[in-house]
């Protein structure tokens, strides 16, 4: 049997359930791993993080962590809510009520479906609470006052009811660096009630039949972080994409009136070199489940592949894989997989040049289908967009503003529900879209090797775009990432072809 086996093995979907039973072992903790998990000053963490760069594995992680420790852990995803009654609420506050209670519901469900009856006895009072759950016009007061009640009861449980949780999941914990920091931050506390959001924006989204609702999402936030202080020692972490976040607190301004009561807000974010680590611990598993001592060897030709359009030049596979990446472990993992399918394709034991050079165009393919499928709710137009700057690799910032300029003009351009007008202030909300997707990114010019693929990444820089800073924008250079590359030049090709017919 082939080697690339165990490569499969490790490498298997890069999504949280994809990877139930390796993500303890392949998980690697990013550097700000103490920030994420500080609950010192505060009952609640935002977690902030772009699409397929891990939430939801860390957070699941987090979670089967915390029950292997005995704590009482509940973890709320999209299934677990149902966002058309948040949805279909006018004001605010009627949305965040809403949420509230089900978030209520849903913990004490949880608590009731794997507690011992004959131990705790809360049947009758979670049957009240539900009732009061879809009831609109409860009292928050009595709502608390019976969840209380309620977890008073199964608090001295908590160890069974955590290790039920466990079991139901079939959940393979290896111990880990997350593991072991979590213990240890735990070790000398009180015990807790876990609450873990995880993927809340993608149940809004998918609900929502006009466009993205950013006053829904953040009334299920904003309702979370409030039962954390309402609730003595529930602690509470909310993971929320970070373009969605972005928008939501800094163009709609939800929250602004009660900064003051928000935790910590942390950003999931892995460098290249953090890439590089991922890749590597996961090739090391490979190779001890394959029996072999030849290290990267069991599965690749060479340790270096010739970068694709090159002649001489050549990158270690973790160098290469981090920076095709776009600083998601998603598309590492993604990219490892398209190797294998390739090499198997071609009835081959090991992967090669040949291999990385075949895969490029659909990677990028896919990933702009990853971009148009985050990004559509808020521009409908996003792939064409995208295709209108696929001309050249790298733009001056007069080129991009008169390609964004005309935009609107071209296809009825709408963000977030509005009809854009053919302005340079316009012309860079669309550029803050294509920064936040990390299709292309500034840079400025330099010397030395390094220099063309210094990107200023939008997880890094944030706010870096904004039409304040018009001046300052026209000093970089604008770099279509280097995921891209071979993507754009088919499409070059295409259009080159037609224009011939």
């Amino acid at each position: 049997m082939s080697n690339l086996a165990s490569l499969i093995k490790y490498f298997r979907g890069g999504a949280a359930e994809d990877e139930k039973e390796i993500r303890g072992e392949v998980f690697v903790p990013p550097g700000n791993m103490e920030d994420l998990l500080s609950f010192d000053f505060h009952s609640n963490v935002i977690l902030l993080g772009n699409k397929g760069v891990g939430k939801s594995i860390f957070v699941n992680v987090i979670h089967e962590a915390y029950l292997k420790n005995k704590e009482l852990s509940v973890l709320i995803t999209p299934d677990d809510l149902e966002c058309d009654p948040i949805l279909e609420r006018k004001t605010l506050s009627d949305k965040k009520a809403v949420a509230y209670a089900q978030m209520l519901k849903a913990i004490a469900c949880i608590i009731g479906a794997h507690s011992n009856r004959n131990e705790v006895a809360i049947s009758e009072e979670m049957v009240s609470l539900q009732k009061l759950a879809i009831n609109e016009g409860y009292s928050k007061a009595d709502l608390i006052s019976k969840f209380s009640s309620l977890l008073a009861k199964a608090t001295p449980y908590c160890g069974e009811i955590a290790q039920s949780l466990l079991e139901q999941q079939n959940s393979i914990m290896n111990v880990n660096k997350l593991t072991e920091t979590v213990e240890n931050y735990l070790s000398n506390k009180g015990k807790n009630l876990w609450l873990l959001l995880d993927d809340i924006d993608a149940a809004v989204a998918k609900d929502s039949k006009d466009g993205f609702d950013y006053g829904a999402c953040w009334a299920i936030v904003s309702a979370a972080i409030e039962l954390s202080q309402d609730i003595p020692n529930l602690r509470c972490l909310v993971s929320v994409r970070s373009d969605i976040w972005h928008v939501m607190t800094r163009v709609q301004r939800h929250g602004q009136e009660r900064k003051d009561k928000l935790g910590f807000v942390h950003e999931l974010k892995f460098s290249e070199d953090e890439l590089r680590k991922i890749f590597n611990r996961r090739i090391q598993l490979a190779v001890n489940d394959a029996s072999s001592t030849h290290g990267v060897y069991t599965f690749f030709k060479n340790v270096q592949v010739l970068l694709p359009g090159e002649t001489v030049n050549r990158r270690t596979w973790d160098q290469w894989l981090s920076k095709i990446s776009r600083n998601r472990p998603r598309d590492l993992v993604k990219a490892v997989q398209m190797l294998i399918s390739d090499a198997k394709k071609e009835k081959k034991d090991f992967i090669g040049d040949d291999n990385a050079h075949a895969i490029l165009l659909g990677f990028g393919k896919e990933r702009i289908e990853n971009i148009v499928d985050e990004y559509d709710k808020m521009c409908p137009q996003i792939n064409e967009i995208v295709n209108d700057l696929t001309a050249k690799n790298t733009y001056t910032f007069i080129e991009l503003m008169e390609l964004l300029e005309k935009a609107p003009a071209r296809r009825k351009t709408q963000l977030d529900g509005v009809p854009m007008q053919q302005t340079k202030e316009d012309a860079i909300k669309l550029l803050r879209i294509l920064h936040m997707a990390c299709f292309i990114n500034p840079r400025l010019e330099g010397d030395g090797d390094d220099a063309e693929y210094k990107h200023f990444n939008f997880h890094d820089y944030p706010d870096l775009i904004d039409f304040t800073k018009l001046n300052d924008l026209q000093r970089y250079k604008w770099q279509v990432h280097p995921a891209f590359h071979t993507y754009s030049h088919d499409i070059r090709q295409k259009k080159k072809n037609l224009s011939t017919l």
